[in-house]
């Protein structure tokens, strides 16, 4: 940009000037800030590259001419000399040029140009609006003539109000529609929009009018064809409705309105008003849905939910169609509503069935492969462990050698332990865990569970402090029982040495609330805040005390899907309570049939063949081999039993007719068949169906147990085994000769 200064009288006038100098053959050109937002970012090469054309015109007689901007805007251009080598050139807009551009946009799109000074009240109106009105152009009235002569006698106070409500605001956009009764006897509505300006002095009114006749004469049609569809589709409580693409309104019968909860309110809707009610997230895929049939002129079907005044959602199907007008151009679409709420939610609720099956299934599945696969080797570990305990009680070992073997079998028996909680704890919150509730004898449910902590408590000098124990519970013994011992193991490992531990009972209304209360270090309140918090040992992770950090989780889990409810309370240094509520027994409710569970699935307990033989047979069909060589150690230290081996469920079938064996154990996982299509074919030839097949595997889901039961397995034994259990189990099955 030149350096030259701005001359005073245009540095800071409000409208755009430049300032043009000759030096010699070179031009410079400098302009001031209106100049420079009429063309933004305009340098001096762009301003002399606008006025090449005209600058070697430039003489010491004003004169004017027209200039387009790189905006394609076209400006008036007032040159006039400012001395003897420079000029002062001013752009201006072009009123006449503005007003015949106005003016042939305005007869291309039908739409007529009216403008009244308030002096004199004389309409000034071009052709468009005298033709619409059928006068011709030159024809001068009045408003009031205008008024009385032209507007339809139902609609004159209507536009007298109209001009006195525009005469009393400022400068806004009004807005009327109204009849008028031409000179020829024809009625026609007009749409006329307005502003009231008062920048020159003297108030003016000016704006634009439309002939919207065909408009009123298709909402009158559309009001009838309202009327006859609402008979059609009232007793179907379905809505009809109307989007006119033209005028952007939107009609609604009676029953759109209700379909959202709504009092009806007239037939006519704006546009956004369906939109708000709309659920967000449905917005966008019915915007979709109309501009897909504007498109491609072809009926559309949607879902979607709208919200009632009350807060809630009704889902809404709709069925929309195009209607084109004979260019084929689509400017109206039609519609209906109703309500589809009733099988969303029906169709929602066995979708989230089917996925919460999907998913318990899934997650049943992996916790099947991880019990099995960790089960597995633990089988070998702890019973090769135990099996090196047995041999060597007779042997001298130093005492340290005897403590590893002893640590490497607590460890095991550890993660045992961790891995049945995780099952367990995953059953109960799948509800996979089946419960059998019955009627059971407080007493009773604590005497079973004393004898298995009473050695414990015998190690740390704990006193256990049995008092009343009156009332029967509604509940699963086994479960209940699992609970207790706990409770009770927790009450006794987390005490002080020679410390005591109660357990007390009492009737209260239709519910038997138990207590153990100990003397124990106690717990802070943020510790009972994650009291039930899986694998949360509350800052024990790192003592001597063993524990995994599930078992309270798996308790408040038991006794709440047993109807009852726990408690705890605490101190520090003061001991804890944990307070039991579960519903009492109804009188005259009788134990059913017990369930069948891994516990009492012993051999001795599901077969009890109590024959004396010399020998037995048994077959083990299992393709783990460390299985098969642990198996093979445990039944050799009977004499009178034999074990034969096969590695696969065919051939194991095979060997069975071969052999006719006493007993037959089954792995449920074999590289061919499983367990269950070995039993199967097992039970459906003559010659091995009265065998006793026992599975013996690493899967150890209740349910997969209970599968195995019902399928007709006499037992089923979990890996890893017991070895004592194991063989006590093989002495009562075979009770060999003297």
């Amino acid at each position: 940009m030149s350096t030259n200064p701005l001359p005073p009288v245009i540095a800071h006038a409000p409208c755009a000037a430049l300032h043009v100098t000759r030096e010699g053959e070179a031009w410079k050109v400098v302009a001031n800030a209106a100049a420079n937002r009429l063309v933004a970012d305009a340098g001096e090469a762009d301003w002399l590259e606008l006025l090449a054309a005209r600058l070697p015109r430039l003489t010491q007689q004003p004169h004017e001419t027209h200039l387009r901007l790189t905006s394609g805007a076209v400006v008036l251009c007032r040159a006039t000399p400012f001395d003897a080598s420079s000029w002062l050139i001013w752009l201006m807009p072009d009123t006449a040029e503005l007003t015949r551009r106005l003016e042939i946009a305005a007869d291309a799109a039908g739409v007529g140009l009216w403008k009244v000074h308030q002096r004199g009240g004389i309409v000034d109106w071009d052709a468009n609006t005298a033709k619409m009105q059928g006068l011709p152009p030159e024809r001068k009235m009045t408003v009031a003539q205008w008024t009385d002569e032209l507007v339809h006698p139902d609609d004159r106070e209507l536009v007298r109000q109209h001009g006195r409500d525009t005469s009393r605001t400022g400068p806004i956009d009004t807005e009327i529609e109204f009849r008028v009764l031409r000179p020829d006897g024809a009625l026609r509505w007009l749409h006329m929009r307005g502003r009231r300006d008062s920048s020159g002095g003297e108030p003016v009114y000016f704006g634009v009018v439309r002939d919207v006749t065909e408009r009123h004469r298709s909402e009158a049609a559309l009001a009838d064809a309202h009327q006859r569809a609402a008979l059609a589709v009232r007793g179907a409580g379905m809505g009809t409705w109307e989007h006119d693409l033209a005028t952007l309104t939107v009609f609604w019968d009676e029953q759109m309105f209700r379909l959202r909860g709504l009092e009806p309110d007239g037939l006519l809707a704006p546009v956004g008003r369906g939109r708000e009610l709309v659920h967000p997230d449905d917005r966008e895929p019915v915007l979709a849905a109309w501009q897909e049939s504007v498109r491609s002129g072809e009926p559309v079907s949607y879902e979607f939910r709208v919200r009632w005044p009350d807060g809630s959602y009704r889902w809404l199907a709709s069925r929309l169609a195009p209607v084109t007008n004979e260019l084929g151009e689509v400017v109206r679409q039609i519609g209906v509503n109703w309500d589809i709420t009733e099988a969303k939610t029906t169709e929602l609720a066995r979708q989230e069935r089917a996925l919460a099956l999907r998913e318990s299934q899934a997650k049943s599945q992996f916790l099947a492969r991880m019990s099995h696969e960790l089960r597995t080797p633990l089988n070998a570990v702890l019973g090769f462990t135990q099996l090196l305990q047995l041999e060597i009680d007779g042997a001298v070992l130093h005492p340290g050698q005897r403590r590893k073997l002893e640590h490497v079998r607590s460890a095991a028996q550890h993660l045992l332990s961790l891995i049945t909680d995780v099952l367990d704890l995953s059953s109960l919150e799948s509800g996979g865990m089946r419960l059998n509730l019955q009627s059971v004898d407080v007493a009773d449910v604590v005497a079973e569970a004393l004898p298995l902590v009473e050695e414990q408590a015998r190690q740390r000098g704990v006193a256990l402090d049995l008092q009343a124990l009156p009332g029967r519970v509604l509940a699963d013994p086994t479960r209940l029982r699992q609970v207790l011992i706990n409770l009770l193991s927790n009450a006794i490992k987390y005490n002080r040495f020679e410390g005591r531990v109660s357990v007390v009972a009492r009737l209260d209304g239709s519910e038997v609330e138990l207590r153990i209360l100990d003397t124990g270090a106690g717990m802070s309140s943020e510790q009972l805040a994650h009291l039930f918090e899986p694998f949360n040992r509350l800052g024990h992770e790192g003592s001597d005390i063993e524990g995994t950090g599930i078992g309270l989780a798996i308790v408040k889990a038991l006794v709440e899907r047993m109807g009852g409810t726990i408690a705890v309370t605490s101190q520090p240094d003061q001991g804890s309570e944990v307070l039991l509520r579960l519903p009492a027994a109804p009188a005259g409710v009788t134990a059913p049939a017990p369930l069948r569970s891994v516990q009492e699935t012993t051999f001795a307990e599901r077969v009890a063949l109590g024959r004396v033989v010399p020998e037995a047979l048994i077959l083990y069909i299992e393709d783990n081999p460390i299985n098969v060589m642990l198996v093979q150690e445990v039944v050799a230290t009977r004499a009178a039993l034999r074990l034969v081996c096969e590695d696969a469920g065919v051939p194991g079938v095979e060997r069975a007719r071969e052999l006719l064996p006493d007993l037959v154990l089954i792995d449920m996982r074999l590289p061919d068949i499983d367990g269950f299509e070995v039993l199967r074919r097992l039970r459906a030839d003559p010659l091995t169906a009265a065998i006793p097949c026992i599975a013996l595997s690493a899967d150890a889901l209740p349910g997969h147990v209970a599968s195995a039961l019902d399928a007709g397995f006499a037992a089923y034994w979990t890996k890893p085994l017991d070895i004592n259990q194991f063989l006590a189990s093989l002495d009562s099955l075979f009770v060999t000769a003297p």
